[in-house]
């Protein structure tokens, strides 16, 4: 009973914020990638922020097809867009998402793990993996910052030299 109550739950939240989610690829198929995307990127944030690790590795076993096909799909994107300059494009827009992510974080203090540490139980409590796009477009998770697709195609690459990764820890 509770379970299915929690997904219940999930669902009606699902359904009441997709609305409010901003759509910012002309491809529904594009955007959906990014989507999960972010996603998965908050949930890497909020893992090393929050030392939460364990959640996040149970997060990707569960989801670890969509997740896979999901990333596919967003380097087919840059692929499209950037030709030989994908990968740097690629790398350049992952490390902005998760930079502006941990920066949205930095901003909430010591509200950030307490507030989006649900993030885990409710992706864990959808039924598959078939409605987590849709989870996460209702999330809207993408920061203005790092945008997706044609804000994407906008920011500038980074040249001659290797991108990283950084994310900022958050303390409980």
């Amino acid at each position: 009973m509770t379970r299915h109550l929690s997904v219940f739950v999930c669902l009606s939240v699902l359904i009441s914020t997709s609305v409010s989610a901003q759509t910012r690829c002309s491809s529904p198929t594009d955007q959906s990638a990014f989507d999960v995307g972010a996603l998965k990127s908050e949930l890497s944030v909020l893992a090393v922020g929050c030392s939460d690790e364990d959640d996040y590795n149970k997060f990707v076993e569960r989801y670890r097809g969509e997740l896979v096909s999901r990333d596919g799909e967003v380097n087919a994107w840059f692929r499209r867009t950037y030709g030989r300059a994908a990968q740097t494009r690629y790398d350049s827009y992952i490390t902005l998402l998760a930079n502006a992510q941990s920066e949205i974080g930095l901003h909430q203090g010591t509200d950030f793990c307490p507030r989006l540490k649900p993030l885990f139980a409710e992706a864990m409590a959808l039924p598959d993996s078939t409605v987590l796009a849709q989870y996460a477009a209702a999330k809207d998770l993408i920061p203005d910052a790092a945008g997706s697709c044609e804000a994407a195609s906008a920011a500038p690459a980074v040249r001659g030299r290797s991108v990283r990764h950084t994310v900022v820890r958050h303390h409980k």
